[in-house]
């Protein structure tokens, strides 16, 4: 028999709401005349063909459910106005949507970790040492282009979720899907630009090498940004490009971590290589900053040496049974790999903290092999089999001031950069802001001019000439008083003098107080404000 079928999600559950066609499974709308155009010939016993998938679901290639169904290249956007045409629109009927819309692909379960900032969609970033959060980027009202169709803007809504959905369950290539279709539609949705380069880029693999049709994705996103969101959907290009480099390093890893060698640490070396100049063109396009990256990148990977290097340790053990020869040899050959990587990511580290922390590692791995010995067993005795000559044990205290010396090596360029960064941002600054430093200049310069003003109206005072030649003649009677050649009567005389000279001092500065103080506390609040104006103009941005 023919039934109504719904476009986006194949149900044929319809209730008529308000004169418009309703879908019960994912609520999508529909006219009168679009739902004229839906009728199809469909089974009798649909709910039957249901309960045969779900009896048999390891037979995933006859689950016709559970794949994704054709529909048009859509996806959600908040809608800010009513183009002319469009139909009333339920605002409960996303949240229906989400409660009720079935994921295309069932999510396999995923490892946590860190946030990942992405607009509206929920990046799962890489399993590492907890690095910084970056800073939530404030939801974009999406907008549709006016020449898209009136009646598509529903399905653009729901497509939008279903494609979030299946970001957020890791089906990237769903979420792809979604996103090639909504550009489609509408090739100017910064939103479907942003999720189809972050699909590409997480689907990246060494024998699909996606990162440069990411990028191209991502620089269509920002091309066709609103110039009032245009730093919001930048910022989110350059944290996820960053986290999902980052990401793409440590997928490396892993036969690293199963088998901590020289030559698996090499193919780690080999895929840092691969993305380093997907990186410089992203610093060239976006302006992504490749100090934060290389910083993040050595934190992960020390993240991942140091899980290695504690488990030797933990199965090394601290009693002497377990502490054999042969496990001291497994131990030192285990933390020498170690200490290679720790000393490999000193070089990219670029923040003082990931630094020191990568040292301090690498030290006390020396010192530990220095300290620890393998032990041999015979019957009830046990006697030290094998340890650090003294040959090695100088070998490494030299490895040790070496990369102590490194380290600071490696803070002097720090702080180069970091004062030569500065001056950029200071410079970059004012020339964003010319009228509020001009205004900070006219005012320190106009405070000078008070300032030497009132410094000469002090000066202009008769009162204080007067002052200067009493307080020289008392300069001149204590020199009188002291001399050794005058007789004990005119040094008593010259004394005398000099006792009037310093009360009539006294009595003249009490009269030039109330002229003089309010004079210097102007000055002195004058010369505050120039400070600060000065610590304005000089403060780092």
């Amino acid at each position: 028999m023919k039934k109504i079928v719904c476009d986006l999600c194949g149900e044929s559950d319809f209730v008529k709401v308000e004169g418009m066609f309703e879908c019960q499974v994912c609520g999508a709308k529909y006219s009168v005349d679009e739902a004229k155009t839906l009728f199809r010939e469909v089974d009798d016993k649909p709910h039957a063909k249901q309960q045969e998938v779900k009896e048999a679901p390891q037979q995933p290639e006859e689950n016709a459910v559970l794949k994704p169904k054709a529909a048009p290249t859509i996806v959600r956007k908040v809608v800010v106005g009513k183009p002319a045409g469009a139909q009333t629109q339920d605002p409960q009927a996303a949240k229906r949507i989400v409660s009720q819309v079935r994921p295309t692909v069932q999510a396999k379960p995923v490892t946590k970790a860190g946030p990942t900032v992405v607009k509206k969609v929920v990046v799962k970033p890489v399993q590492a040492k907890p690095v910084q959060q970056a800073k939530p980027v404030q939801q974009i009202k999406r907008q549709i282009d006016n020449s898209a169709p009136a009646g598509s803007l529903q399905m653009i809504e729901n497509l939008f979720i279903l494609s979030e959905n299946a970001y957020d369950s890791e089906n990237y290539t769903d979420a792809e899907n979604y996103a090639n279709r909504v550009i489609e539609l509408d090739g100017k949705n910064s939103d479907a630009w942003l999720m189809k380069g972050n699909c590409a880029a997480r689907q990246s693999t060494p024998q699909n090498f996606r990162f440069l049709e990411a990028i191209n994705c991502w620089n269509s996103c920002l091309q066709n940004a609103e110039k009032d969101e245009f730093e919001d959907y930048q910022f989110t290009v350059r944290t996820n490009l960053i986290d999902i480099m980052v990401a793409y390093v440590l997928k490396s890893c892993i036969d690293f971590a199963k088998v901590p060698s020289e030559e698996n640490f090499a193919k780690v070396k080999d895929t840092i290589d691969t993305v380093e100049p997907m990186m410089r063109k992203a610093n060239q396009t976006f302006g992504v900053d490749i100090v934060t990256y290389e910083d993040k990148l050595a934190s992960n990977i020390s993240a991942v040496v140091t899980k290695i290097s504690k488990q030797a340790l933990t199965d090394f053990g601290k009693k002497k049974e377990t502490q054999t020869v042969e496990a001291y040899k497994k131990f030192v050959a285990t933390q020498d790999v170690c200490i290679n990587c720790w000393d490999y990511l000193i070089d990219i580290a670029k923040r003082h903290g990931t630094v020191t922390a990568i040292l301090s590692s690498l030290v006390k791995m020396h010192e530990s092999i220095i300290r620890n010995k393998g032990y041999e067993h015979k019957g009830s005795k046990v006697k030290v089999g094998i340890e650090c000559s003294m040959q090695e044990r100088n070998m490494r205290l030299e490895k040790i001031k070496a990369a102590k010396k490194k380290l600071d090596d490696k803070f002097v360029d720090i702080r180069k950069r970091d004062r030569v960064d500065q001056k950029i941002k200071n410079e970059k600054y004012w020339e964003e802001h010319q009228e509020e430093k001009q205004e900070l200049l006219d005012e320190r310069q106009k405070l000078d001019h008070e300032i030497f003003e009132l410094e000469n109206s002090k000066l202009k005072m008769p009162e204080l000439n007067e002052l200067k030649k009493l307080e020289e003649e008392a300069i001149k009677l204590q020199v009188l008083k002291d001399n050794p050649v005058y007789s004990n009567k005119e040094r008593a005389g010259y004394m005398d003098q000099l006792n009037k000279c310093r009360k009539s001092i006294v009595t003249k500065k009490r009269e030039l107080a109330s002229r003089i103080n309010p004079i210097d506390d102007k000055i002195e609040k004058y010369k505050k404000r120039m400070y600060v104006i000065e610590k304005e103009l000089n403060m780092n941005r």
